[in-house]
């Protein structure tokens, strides 16, 4: 028997700027900093403090262990607690420790349709109350002025974002840290030819990352950066034209794009080889034509959504680590999505996008982040809980003409409508990793 959904509706249901911030409900693991902390200031003000209180705020090795409890943001913050804490914190052993255990997303940055150079940040719901969301309510950043010429995010990836000019600049950046690092031209740069960059970063399995570029030159050519050298690598590989190569996700420390038609096109990162795997999904033999997929990262493997409109429900499938078949993954039931928001039932049919689907440690903290008609909302279909992340039509009145139009009082869903650009959304990831 499926959990029944949440008595939630588009008209009561608090919004992130309403409901109750991380500063007035402060979790366990803060209160515990917060008590740490004053432990530290008494002991260096108070000599009568007691052998287990000076002990705490003295040892290193105490603190280390208490600090990798805590959530990165939360690290972040405390930083400006006293000198030990910054240097602790900041050191390069402790974020050595500290990466693999990578926090969940705390939100999401979209590029609108009507401001292509800046980024609106959406915290997501976390915890397992229903009514509240992140506490990083303040977006990290909203424009990427760390150099020049207009700097848009290509990809995120654990905790790390790869971004690029229009100069055809490339850069790893740490929103977390607000540091970056300026990737060098690739061996074969031309300025009239496009390049196409896919990161790869897997804290678990080291504190480096790699770049991967396809460009075509007499061939699609193929180049490794590693973080570890500081140099690019030309492949004796090449790829087929077909592929997709501006949509590379990595994952089984591979970078896997579509070719079409139905075949899936990998790059193992160890071995530098080129993979071509002809395999179908169920619902591609099944139905024929699928009205949208995309491949998505998860912390144990690729992800492909099919989105069936006549069936009103998305279709998750994961790839066998041979790469032998796809496996079904998740049934995610639309129909109390549309219970609560029937207007995404229109004259033209079923209207949404996935902008995001992340899964999580837990079964019940997997979710799809869905773009409706005038809505984007988080949706946990495995426990059928429903939050909406933003209201369009109340935004485009009072926050400068970020969303100048709802696509509620639209008659179309076409991507001109829409309020972001699908394949334009990123994770962000709280993270300590250097770059």
């Amino acid at each position: 028997m499926e959990p029944p959904l949440n008595k939630l509706s588009p008209e009561n249901h608090p919004l992130p700027d309403t409901v109750t911030t991380a500063s007035e409900n402060i979790n366990n693991n803060e209160r515990t900093l917060a008590f740490i902390k004053q432990i530290a200031n008494n002991s260096t003000s108070c000599r009568s403090s007691s052998s287990s209180t000076d002990l705490i705020a003295s040892s290193e090795d105490l603190l280390t262990e208490i600090f990798l409890q805590l959530p990165v943001i939360s690290l972040i913050r405390f930083t400006s607690a006293s000198k030990q804490w910054y240097s602790l914190i900041k050191s390069p052993n402790f974020s050595l420790i500290r990466n693999p255990n990578l926090d969940p997303p705390s939100g999401l940055f979209f590029e609108g349709w009507d401001a292509r150079s800046k980024y609106h940040y959406v915290p997501l719901q976390t915890g397992n109350s229903d009514h509240s969301v992140n506490s990083v309510i303040k977006p990290p950043f909203t424009t990427l002025g760390f150099d020049t010429g207009v700097i848009k995010i290509l990809q995120s990836c654990n905790g790390l974002l790869l971004c690029g000019n229009d100069l055809q600049t490339y850069y790893v950046y740490n929103p977390t840290t607000s540091r970056f690092v300026t990737l060098p031209k690739h061996n074969n740069y031309n300025s009239d030819t496009s390049c196409y960059m896919t990161l790869a970063f897997d804290p678990a399995k080291s504190c480096h990352y790699k770049v991967v570029c396809n460009y075509m030159y007499k061939a699609m050519m193929i180049e490794i950066y590693s973080s570890e050298t500081g140099k690019w690598k030309v492949l004796n590989e090449c790829m087929d034209d077909l592929v997709d190569v501006d949509r590379g996700v990595y994952g089984h420390n591979a970078i896997h794009w579509m070719s079409f038609p139905n075949r899936l096109v990998y790059l193992k990162l160890d071995e530098e080889v080129v993979n071509y795997i002809d395999i179908d999904t169920p619902d591609t033999s099944v139905y024929g034509t699928i009205l949208d997929e995309f491949l998505a990262e998860s912390c144990d493997g690729m992800l492909l959504v099919v989105r069936c409109c006549r069936m009103r429900r998305l279709n998750v499938y994961e790839i066998k680590r041979d790469y032998s078949e796809w496996r079904i993954k998740y049934h995610v039931d639309l129909e109390e999505v549309i219970k609560v928001y029937p207007n995404m039932v229109t004259r033209l049919g079923l209207h949404f996008i996935v902008q995001a689907l992340v899964v999580g440690e837990r079964e019940e903290d997997s979710f799809v982040v869905l773009e409706l008609p005038g809505k984007l909302i988080q949706y946990k279909f495995m426990v059928n809980t429903i939050f909406q992340l933003c209201d369009f039509s109340k935004k485009s009145h009072h926050q400068g003409g970020f969303f100048p139009k709802t696509i509620f009082q639209l008659s179309d869903f076409t991507p001109e409508n829409r309020r972001f650009i699908n394949g334009s959304c990123f994770p962000f990831i709280p993270s300590l990793a250097a770059v």
